[in-house]
């Protein structure tokens, strides 16, 4: 038992734990995409402003929401534009805090500033203009004013014993955290108190006290959100160092305090920043440290030095440190400062969370526009795969993951159970590392985990089959495992250096959506070499030490062969030719219809299901889903999404996304109210009891200084109010309700004969702050009408919009692509660098140019014949028969289907790398490479060749099967991929090095490899 416990049985038994700690518990830690459990629509509008802005570009802000949102490429969280100005985010789903902090993330901009504080000394004559009537709007040249902060104030508020209320805020959610609200009021005796009491956190118009506050009555509070502390001077007694405050009631119980700044030439930014990371400040709180680059320290410096202490240092200069116009803190300067400094979170003190929340968004750098911090739309949705999609998935990919382990124990008995161990440490550890880097996993990313099962066993048949050629010549056990283990050693290392080299060129050029592939790989690979030759061979060799192993056994695939793979290769190049072209040809002819909605964008539609319909009324919630999803399949590469405001997974969905890649919106609206008919929901509105509006006040009451009434009351006063109720959140429109119906009663006004019918009726938003319900919209219609003719005209208003066509649907909205035009080139990119790092390393290792190029020659070859047998599906899904045969569809290249293409990358050179390494340990220092030579190599390692692509290719052919349609593109590309794999690697790369590397031996220089001092150093050598 003793020699069983030591480093490597410590470090491979600590590995796995932390592994399954790192998914523990998996209901929160193993996070599924949007496909799989639904998550959160968010639609926000960019502000004015930066739409104003003349160098506003939508692709450059989507680029940067996403590096906010997923900086890895691991969470899968789709952004595109809604029209020239909304964007939609949909976010697989997250606990309520985590989407809170993910709306932090993409609403602030994160822009970072250090500015010079204004004072009476230096700067008088600016500071009487800004104090000014409009100085505020319109400061003086070379100044600016930034926020300070905000005081929110009320009277009368809602309260229970730890909570304040007051529906007229509209607060930003946990600003006022760590924040005293001082109270006033009366406590259980009658007698007055005022109160400082901290709050723990607030909702948009609700505080969270950390304390009861114990009093009976409450008749006003005020909250003060000030994180630097600074104060304006006493402006009865000024002093030479007072910074310039301003404070402006912006609404009702609201006002924002400002305070003036120097715009200097220097201009420090955070573009200048080189890192920002955790710190602490002198009153051992969080904070943030930063650094400049050189560049930002020269101005930094420069800066600083031009405002040093004066008057024998009894006048010190303020440095505001401002985040999004905010000012954190405004330190005094003491001397020169260059290269670095710390954020500091004020009196109270960053929290922890807010620290790493601060470095995340400088790290990511600012946004080039803003968003409006209140999203327009927040709903939950549903997969948007059917249940029946999901569960053929999950059934395929269980299927496919159990067949490699069975076809290994079968084949290889020790052996292969040693392997098996080896692959489920292996997704222990892969697995565990994507928990721990909160990656989300997908269908096809899932398919993806069991691919990796079939491609891990690649370097465990390397082992294995060298084992059995020492075998074969006599070798003893001890032996065949040293020797099996340090003679593949050489052909895993390569193998997986290439593939990491690839995958980081992909990782550090590419865009999210390469990253997270690429991240996935290097993990993969580097869990793989631990697994699969360190692990692997602790297991054997205890188990020989101890004696549990006496003999290996091996099945054997056929005997030795001796087939001419070399002859026949330019009727293989020739046949390769032909269909490569054939398939280009096919790819250009289909032209857009070649893409997904991923790459195209298309018409979004909301619609409600119709409840009285007898067809909608019987359907289960998972019926309805795939009720709509039939319905809507008259349109091209539909997807469906339920809608649910609300978290309440049991009441039944009734409204749905729709997306399709067709463009022209009429025609989408045509097509579905043709395909769904009756089953789609009409507005509904309901007419609530007629009330009669108070008659104007009377003149002495005025005289007398009564309040006077609101407008709309003075308007209609001796008029009727009625409540309007409606069945739907939206009408169609990127106008308010309220908005929408006063324009539909307008017209039906006008129609009846009324002159000036806008001047004859008010309708306004009902319920405080104007907030519309989660299950409708209620509206309030005040109106001078006379109260038959207004039931009468209300009639024609339901009548009016319960058959406008338009309003069949909540929305119509053309959206763009997931992926941007720039973020495709730069991903082809990131692509042709990793192929370029395969050309330079194996140019390195095999001191030949040609074997890289051959190597990713085989590869190009690869994605060609894959993309064509996408492009030609389009015709083979039309003819009868073969379609059903082979499951062909009308494929199209979506994000899924780039994964495949970038896996396919990975197996191909695999494959390539193993026989050009049999090559190179045959040749041994001979100067000539012969077809004979050639020959031997590929028929010593055939059986390895299609034991691997066997096991890939059995993987994903089970996935194309029984995977359904979230996984049959994504196989099909594979599929077809791993065949053309293995046929490249045998029949293509290989035999060019005969007529490339042969012409280099018979007498050519060859190009020598990196580092070469000789030039004549030829290629084979």
């Amino acid at each position: 038992m003793k020699n069983l416990v030591n480093w490597k049985s410590i470090l491979i038994v600590g590995s796995t734990l932390l592994g399954l700690i790192a998914m523990y518990p998996p209901e929160k830690k193993l996070k599924l995409g949007i496909d799989l459990s639904g998550g959160t629509i968010l639609v926000y509008e960019v502000a004015k402003e930066s739409q104003q802005a003349p160098n506003f570009n939508m692709e450059e802000l989507i680029a940067a929401l996403k590096q906010r949102a997923d900086p890895q490429g691991v969470k899968e969280t789709p952004i595109r534009n809604i029209g020239n100005n909304r964007l939609e985010i949909i976010l697989p789903k997250a606990s309520p805090e985590e989407v809170e902090e993910i709306k932090n993330m993409l609403t602030d901009v994160g822009s970072l500033e250090f500015r010079i504080l204004a004072n009476q000394k230096h700067d008088s004559e600016a500071i009487a203009r800004a104090m000014g009537p409009g100085g505020l709007a319109k400061p003086p040249a070379r100044y600016k004013w930034a926020r300070l902060g905000e005081i929110s104030n009320g009277n009368d508020p809602q309260f229970t014993d730890v909570t304040i209320t007051d529906p007229n805020q509209r607060w930003k959610r946990d600003l006022y955290a760590g924040v005293e609200v001082v109270l006033t009021g009366k406590d259980a005796g009658g007698a007055d108190k005022t109160l400082a009491i901290p709050i723990v956190r607030n909702t948009a118009d609700t505080l969270t006290l950390a304390e009861p506050h114990n009093l009976k009555s409450i008749a006003s509070y005020r909250v003060e959100y000030n994180p630097s502390g600074i104060r304006g001077g006493d402006p009865t007694n000024p002093r030479p160092g007072d910074p310039i405050v301003r404070e402006e009631k912006v609404s009702d119980g609201r006002t924002e305090i400002f305070i003036l700044c120097v715009q200097d030439r220097q201009d420090v930014t955070g573009k200048y920043l080189s890192r920002a990371y955790q710190q602490t400040d002198e009153k051992l709180q969080p904070a943030v440290g930063f650094q400049f680059n050189r560049q930002g320290a020269r101005k930094f410096g420069q800066l600083t030095r031009e405002h040093l202490p004066e008057e024998g240092d009894a006048f010190r200069y303020q440095l505001a440190i401002l985040l999004d116009n905010l000012v954190m803190s405004a330190p005094s300067i003491n001397s020169e400062i260059r290269d670095s400094g710390i954020i500091e979170g004020g009196g109270q003190g960053f929290k922890l969370k807010e620290v790493q929340h601060l470095i995340n968004i400088l790290q990511a750098g600012s946004l080039p526009a803003s968003l409006d911090p209140t999203p327009l739309q927040e709903e939950n949705v549903g997969p948007t795969l059917g249940e029946d999609s999901i569960a053929k998935g999950w059934r395929a990919i269980w299927v496919s993951m159990l067949i490699v382990p069975i076809f290994m124990i079968a084949y290889y008995r020790f052996a292969g159970v040693v392997a098996v161990v080896a692959l489920i440490v292996n997704m222990i550890l892969l697995v565990g590392s994507m928990a721990f880097i909160q990656a989300t996993f997908s269908l096809p990313g899932l398919a993806g985990l069991a691919l990796t099962i079939g491609m891990a066993v690649d370097a465990n048949v390397l082992v294995f089959e060298r084992m059995r050629e020492e075998k074969e010549r006599g070798a003893g056990l001890a032996q065949q495992i040293r020797n099996g283990f340090n003679r593949a050693w050489v052909t895993i290392f390569d193998s997986h250096v290439t593939n990491l080299l690839a995958a980081i060129v992909l990782y550090a050029v590419g865009t999210e959506e390469v990253k997270g592939f690429a991240l996935t790989m290097i993990l993969g690979m580097l869990w793989n070499l631990f697994t699969a030759v360190f692990m692997s061979r602790y297991i054997f060799e205890t188990a020989y030490l101890h004696g549990w192993l006496r003999e290996l056994h091996f099945r054997k695939m056929f005997e030795k062969t001796n087939i001419d793979f070399v002859g026949p290769r330019y009727y293989c190049m020739a046949v390769s030719l032909v269909l490569i072209v054939l398939g280009l040809a096919a790819f250009f002819a289909r032209g857009r219809t070649m893409y997904n909605i991923d790459f195209t964008g298309g018409t979004l539609v909301t619609i409600r299901l119709n409840e009285a319909d007898a067809t909608v009324r019987s359907l289960t919630d998972s019926k309805r889903t795939e009720f709509v999803r039939e319905k809507a399949g008259v349109l091209p590469d539909v997807t469906i999404e339920s809608l649910r405001v609300s978290q309440n997974q049991k009441e039944k969905a009734a409204r749905f996304n729709i997306r399709t890649t067709e463009q022209d919106s009429t025609k989408v609206k045509d097509q579905i109210i043709e395909a769904f008919g009756p089953s789609l929901a009409k507005v509904e509105m309901t007419v609530g009891a007629e009330k009669a509006l108070a008659g104007a006040p009377a003149p002495a009451a005025a005289a007398a200084g009564a309040k006077a009434p609101s407008t709309i009351a003075a308007r209609f006063a001796g008029g009727r109010e009625y409540e309007l109720a409606f069945n739907t959140t939206s009408f169609n429109s990127t106008q308010p309700p309220a908005q929408v119906v006063s324009a539909e009663f307008a017209r039906v006004l006008d129609a009846a004969g009324i002159v000036n019918p806008n001047s004859r009726f008010e309708i306004v938003p009902a319920g405080s702050g104007g907030q519309a319900p989660a299950e409708g919209t209620r509206l309030v219609l005040k109106t001078d009408l006379d109260p038959d003719a207004a039931q009468a005209h209300l009639a024609a208003l339901k009548d009016s919009l319960a058959n406008n066509r338009d309003m069949l649907f909540e929305r119509i909205a053309n959206f763009g692509s997931t992926v941007a035009s720039e973020t495709r080139t730069l991903a082809l990119i990131a692509t042709v660098a990793s192929w370029l790092i395969i050309i330079f390393y194996l140019w390195w290792r095999f001191h030949s140019f040609t074997y890289g190029l051959a190597a990713v020659l085989a590869v190009v070859h690869d994605v060609l014949i894959t993309l064509g047998a996408i492009a030609v599906s389009y015709w083979l899904a039309l003819v009868p028969g073969l379609n059903t045969l082979l499951m062909i569809d009308q494929f199209k290249i979506d994000l899924p289907i780039v994964a495949a293409f970038l896996t396919l990358i990975g197996f191909s050179v695999n494959d390539t790398i193993v026989i050009f390494d049999r090559i190179r340990e045959i040749k041994g220092k001979s100067p000539h490479l012969t077809p004979k030579l050639v020959n031997d190599a590929i028929n010593q390692t055939l059986s390895r060749t299609i034991l691997t692509s066997l096991t890939a290719w059995l993987v994903v052919v089970v996935l194309y099967v029984l995977g359904g349609e979230g996984l049959h593109g994504f196989a099909f590309a594979l599929v077809v991929g791993f065949l053309s794999g293995t046929y490249s690697t045998v029949y293509i790369a290989t035999p060019i090095l005969v007529d490339w590397i042969g012409h280099e031996d018979h007498g050519h220089d060859a190009l020598a490899r990196p580092g070469d001092k000789s030039s004549k150093a030829v290629a084979s050598r």
